[in-house]
């Protein structure tokens, strides 16, 4: 026999999705989280408060969600985020006293009702508050030394971090450096010039040209025969004229 869903389809129209949200049993809360890059940064687990919501459905035990509130959880279920705010507590931030090894659970809740919830709050309270606990000024002492070591662990961690950022920095620049000499390579492959060619061009173009030969003066004995020149011209033509007239 086929099953049935238990649901009315005019349940998803516009406009009816509120009174069937009217039915369900919400309730935000705050919940501290684990915030990993804060615990990078200080050395130790450092949580902050997250608001949750809890949806049941009544009358099933198994159904329902628990998860992050959204922004749409806020708007769609806006009376219940509006009566949660007003009587909820301003979020904390640091490593909550329950989450910390270094305490019971009873005393994280009996120092919580006194407004003690985090290591941080520990550390810094006043003796006067604190020697009316048995005991907790040990614990308080644990608490400040615990704090500095989780600060030099972070200056530790901080310093491995900068330099795995730099190393893969290195291996990047390398990589675009070989790349580069990759594409070069092929470059020269299709212009048929090899490293050795290329090299004795540049060779030859950096090789310095030879001057132009400058005009030679004329030689003495050159001199000497263009100043003969001008006596002999005069023999020939006197010798022409002679000759002329006793042709005549």
């Amino acid at each position: 026999m086929p099953q049935e869903a238990d649901f009315d389809v005019a349940s998803f129209e516009y406009g009816a999705q509120t009174e069937e949200d009217k039915k369900l049993l919400v309730k935000f809360f705050v919940k501290p989280r684990n915030d990993s890059a804060a615990s990078l940064k200080a050395g130790r687990p450092v949580f902050k408060d997250v608001e949750y919501i809890d949806i049941k459905i009544p009358g099933d035990r198994t159904g329902g969600v628990c998860r992050p509130a959204t922004y749409v959880d806020k708007q769609r279920f806006g009376p219940h985020y509006v009566a949660f705010k007003t009587r909820t507590e301003l979020p904390l931030e640091g490593t909550p006293l329950v989450e910390w090894p270094l305490i019971t659970r009873s005393l994280a809740e009996e120092l919580a009702f006194h407004n003690v919830k985090t290591v941080e709050q520990l550390s810094t309270m006043a003796d006067v508050h604190s020697g009316k606990f048995m005991g907790l000024n040990t614990i308080k002492a644990k608490a400040l030394k615990w704090l500095e070591q989780a600060g030099e662990e972070a200056k530790v961690h901080q310093l491995q971090q900068s330099l795995m950022e730099r190393d893969e920095r290195i291996t990047d620049q390398d990589t675009k450096i070989s790349e580069l000499q990759n594409q070069m390579t092929q470059l020269l492959d299709k212009l048929e010039l090899t490293p050795a060619t290329t090299s004795s061009l540049s060779s030859a173009l950096d090789e310095p040209v030879a001057p132009a030969a400058a005009e030679t003066e004329p030689t003495a004995e050159a001199a000497t025969d263009d100043t003969k020149t001008p006596r002999r011209r005069k023999r020939r033509a006197k010798a022409v004229d002679g000759n002329v007239g006793n042709t005549l």
